[in-house]
């Protein structure tokens, strides 16, 4: 059995871990909990609007008109001081674009302004795509001279479709790219379909694309319940939502109702959401950017440290992924982080040719886990062939040996067993 077999085996028989993520208790609106982190923004803080059942069943906004036709637009503006959650909307072009380019994994970023970017986020009649969807409400938050701008198109009917579109893409012409939670695998692709079928060419695939749903998973997945974006808010943000917020699955079947009712009550609250993703999306760039900026090395976590190493080591930067977990270790990591960061640190080194500097953290790990024969097997190898020191390199398997046996049986302990007994019938016969 080749190494990388053995491994794959062995770690197929470690016991399955519960969950260290946060669940949100409950709170009111202006007093979720923040388990994860964020300094309390100094500047003016935003109260998250509401709309007033007492307004009356208007629509908000107005109608706008193009040479397509008629279509309602919604618009507001945020000062730059002006903070939703604990992030003023100015802190995102304090940020680096070189940063976005890696969280992006598209270089062409680097080269754009942040304030030149759109923010884009779309509600649609159907959850699964295709070219039966409809985007009856497109979002879109830009940079304007000191604002951010947030605008919303709304479809009234169907056929409003064209004259949306039209506006949408003059809005979009001068914009050197777009910022997305989820949008690379629904928004974008849905847009530009709607595009063609409109005969107008989607003005997407040329830009870079910042799709924020990935960085968030790599930094929080696993540490808060969801990666949703509404649980990024409660959890990391400290965004609430008001009462006016609406399930997204429910969404395209109160489009629906709408059109046969007319009513536009549920959809007061459907814009309602889409305005605030697109507000928590532009709280969102500004924290990643922040927590994965190089410059900011102080202010990270362990658990920080963790998933940024594991993010730099896929993307095959060694020197910062060793160095990262290297700093994930010196803080205080539950046992089951710890045991990651030493197994993925100690993999790096021997890759590295490094395998003497390995042996004290596999001992480390070894030191405080009673179900994980990995390390146990490592270091028998590195006492073998390396250090040539049969007596420990025996001593450690004969631990290895001991962990597996103590395991359930199945079809992987019983490949890793027999391995196991095959170093130690060598081991002997060297030491006779």
């Amino acid at each position: 059995m080749s190494d990388s077999d053995l491994r794959k085996r062995l770690n197929a028989l470690r016991p399955q871990r519960k969950s260290q993520a946060h669940k949100p208790a409950e709170a009111s609106a202006g007093d979720r909990p923040d388990p994860i982190r964020l300094a309390p923004n100094p500047r003016t803080q935003r109260s998250v609007r509401s709309y007033d059942p007492d307004e009356g069943r208007i629509l908000p906004g107005s109608e706008a008109r193009n040479a397509q036709g008629a279509y309602q637009l919604i618009e507001e503006r945020h000062t730059l001081n002006e903070s939703h959650g604990r992030v003023a909307f100015g802190d995102l072009l304090n940020r680096s674009p070189e940063i976005a380019a890696r969280l992006a994994r598209q270089p062409a970023l680097a080269r754009a302004a942040l304030k030149d970017l759109a923010f884009i986020d779309t509600e649609t009649t159907g959850l699964a795509g295709g070219a039966g969807t409809l985007a009856f409400l497109i979002g879109v938050g830009v940079y304007e001279d000191d604002a951010f701008v947030l605008r919303q198109y709304f479809l009234r009917d169907p056929s409003e479709e064209p004259a949306a579109l039209a506006a949408i893409a003059d809005l979009l012409a001068d914009r050197a790219g777009w910022v997305t939670f989820n949008g690379r695998a629904f928004d974008v692709p849905l847009l530009e379909s709607r595009f063609t079928l409109n005969r107008r060419r989607a003005p997407f695939a040329a830009r870079p694309h910042l799709d924020l749903l990935n960085p968030a998973r790599w930094l929080y997945r696993g540490r808060i319940e969801s990666c949703a974006l509404s649980s990024l808010e409660a959890n990391v943000l400290g965004i609430p939502r008001t009462t006016d917020d609406v399930p997204g699955a429910l969404i395209p079947w109160m489009y629906v109702e709408f059109l046969r009712n007319g009513d536009p009550t549920a959809m007061r609250r459907v814009i309602y959401h889409n305005a605030i993703d697109i507000l928590s999306m532009v709280t969102l760039s500004a924290h990643l950017l922040e927590v994965f900026d190089p410059a900011r090395a102080d202010e990270r976590s362990p658990e920080d440290w963790l998933r940024l190493a594991r993010w730099h080591e896929t993307d095959e930067r060694t020197l910062e992924a060793e160095s990262a977990y290297r700093r994930a270790l010196a803080g205080r990591l539950n046992l089951d982080d710890r045991a990651e960061a030493l197994e993925k640190l100690c993999f790096l080194l021997k890759r590295t040719g490094r395998r003497a500097e390995a042996v004290p953290l596999w001992e480390q790990w070894a030191s405080f886990t009673i179900d994980e024969a990995l390390p146990c097997v490592e270091l028998s190898k590195y006492y073998e062939w390396k250090a040539q020191d049969l007596a420990q390199a025996l001593r450690w398997a004969e631990r290895a040996q001991a962990i597996v046996m103590a395991q359930k049986p199945d079809w992987q302990r019983a490949a890793v067993v027999e391995a196991v007994a095959r170093r130690l019938d060598r081991l002997r016969q060297k030491s006779d």
